[in-house]
């Protein structure tokens, strides 16, 4: 029997019209990787904490007679995702966040302040629940590399196929960054034996997440992995910031967005 990490993956519930969507992508992930896959509900104002476990603990339930292989908890807490993302992470061994879509805008903020990945789905169709050929856009910014790890998990608990979509750059210095991040890749995941292959984009680093994207279908991608803003601006907060706009276009295709403002967080084989 293979041994189950008390390290948890965190599906958001909210009982809205969506929330199956998220479940079925976070079981999903919580078999790939052998981890607790865990039930979250936030209470808000004096709504009853009563009233709350019981939603959770019977769709719980009927989870465990359909998943019996993949652990099942839930948790009711008090605010919001980012007033306890800390917590989630430090306390009760979160190691991944799972969401729906339609929700980047309300989620943005706590994955600012977030250690671990933020994975956003849309629809469970069974094509984008495979997790076998993961797109990984590398420009030529450090945080590019901070991509790496997550990939690597995909590679050697999954045997997915990491394929690293560079970045066009005619600037000698960002030219030399990009190919140092590369480098780097290719080593890095042939150290671990994980099957990868590099695929030259036609865009610039501003441009590589929108062109994997954009042919994500052409490339069989069935998920995306990339770093979200290392700099985040005033005016990035009143236009919006980029990985915002590239989820909503994300489709059925999971995008996971690694934050490059915090340490990331590793997680336990």
């Amino acid at each position: 029997m293979v041994q189950v990490s008390d390290q948890k993956i965190v599906v958001v519930c909210d009982f809205s019209q969506q929330m199956n969507e998220v479940i079925v992508h976070g079981a999903r992930m919580a078999d790939i990787l052998k981890k607790e896959l865990c039930l979250l509900s936030f209470r808000k104002g004096k709504s009853d904490k009563n009233e709350e476990y019981i939603k959770l603990s019977r769709l719980t339930g009927s989870l465990q007679s359909k998943l019996p292989g993949v652990p099942i908890s839930n948790m009711v807490l008090k605010g919001t995702l980012q007033s306890n993302i800390t917590p989630l992470v430090e306390s009760y061994e979160a190691v991944l966040v799972v969401l729906h879509q339609t929700k980047i805008k309300e989620y943005m903020k706590a994955f600012r302040e977030s250690s671990i990945p933020f994975l956003f789905v849309n629809g469970s169709i069974p094509e984008f629940l495979q997790y076998k050929n993961v797109l990984v856009p590398v420009d030529f910014r450090k945080a590019s590399k901070d991509t790496s790890l997550w990939a690597s998990y995909m590679g050697r608990l999954n045997k997915s196929l990491i394929q690293i979509i560079y970045a066009h750059e005619t600037n000698s210095d960002q030219l030399q960054k990009l190919n140092r991040n590369v480098d780097f890749f290719k080593k890095f995941l042939s150290s671990l034996n994980v099957r990868h292959n590099a695929i030259a984009g036609t865009t610039s680093s501003w441009g590589i997440c929108g062109e994997t994207l954009s042919r994500a279908a052409e490339w069989n991608g069935d998920v995306m992995i990339f770093s979200g803003s290392s700099s985040i601006s005033l005016l990035d907060l009143m236009i919006g910031l980029p990985e915002k706009k590239i989820v909503r276009k994300a489709g059925h295709l999971p995008v996971m967005l690694i934050n490059p403002r915090k340490d990331i967080c590793m997680m336990c084989d």
